[in-house]
């Protein structure tokens, strides 16, 4: 009897759900939103799953937002499987169980996760709307924002980033300001 290879037990759960694969990785549209699995491996950790999701109609708006950052594409963070299993980072190495039991997480957890984050609201929080500090995500969360209405609050997010951020953030967060207030005044005639 063959051992079942991660990708193929994998495959077995995305597929009937919608996933497409692509080497390592499975993709999925729902909506607007673009939501992925990729198998990650190590030689020396082993295999573990990655799930990220974006907005592409919120990706769409960062050419005119930000046109001389070229491309433009949404800054995209993945979350490991452990993370939802167990709260920590999970690995299975030189296990003959292995693809039995990742596909059974990602069976367990695949659609609550993303179901989770595909309203604007979710990925407003998801990009950092509860929190004080400024991150790396501040541009998605202000485009996000813009498209929920909230002017004034997107334009709050992307005000005083601190000193230590690379100055071509800074300029980005410039310039998708700059773009929000426009559009904002361009709707409002």
């Amino acid at each position: 009897m063959s051992r079942t290879s991660y990708v193929s037990a994998i495959d077995k759960v995305l597929k009937p759900i919608g996933f497409v694969r692509a080497g390592r990785e499975w993709i999925r549209q729902v909506g607007t939103v673009e939501e992925g699995v990729d198998l990650q491996t190590s030689q020396i950790a082993g295999a573990t799953a990655n799930f990220w999701s974006k907005d592409l109609a919120t990706e769409a708006l960062l050419p005119d937002a930000v046109p001389w950052l070229q491309p433009a594409i949404m800054v995209v963070f993945s979350t490991r499987i452990g993370q939802l299993m167990c709260g920590q980072d999970r690995w299975w190495k030189n296990d003959p169980n292995g693809p039995a039991e990742l596909s059974a997480a990602l069976q367990e957890h695949v659609d609550s996760f993303f179901e989770a984050r595909r309203s604007l609201e979710a990925q407003a929080i998801n990009y950092g709307r509860l929190s004080t500090k400024w991150g790396p995500s501040q541009i998605n969360l202000a485009l996000t924002l813009y498209r929920m209405g909230e002017v004034e609050e997107a334009c709050r997010a992307l005000e005083k980033p601190p000193r230590t951020i690379p100055e071509v953030w800074k300029r980005q967060a410039e310039s998708v300001r700059n773009w929000i207030l426009d559009m904002h005044s361009k709707n409002a005639k």
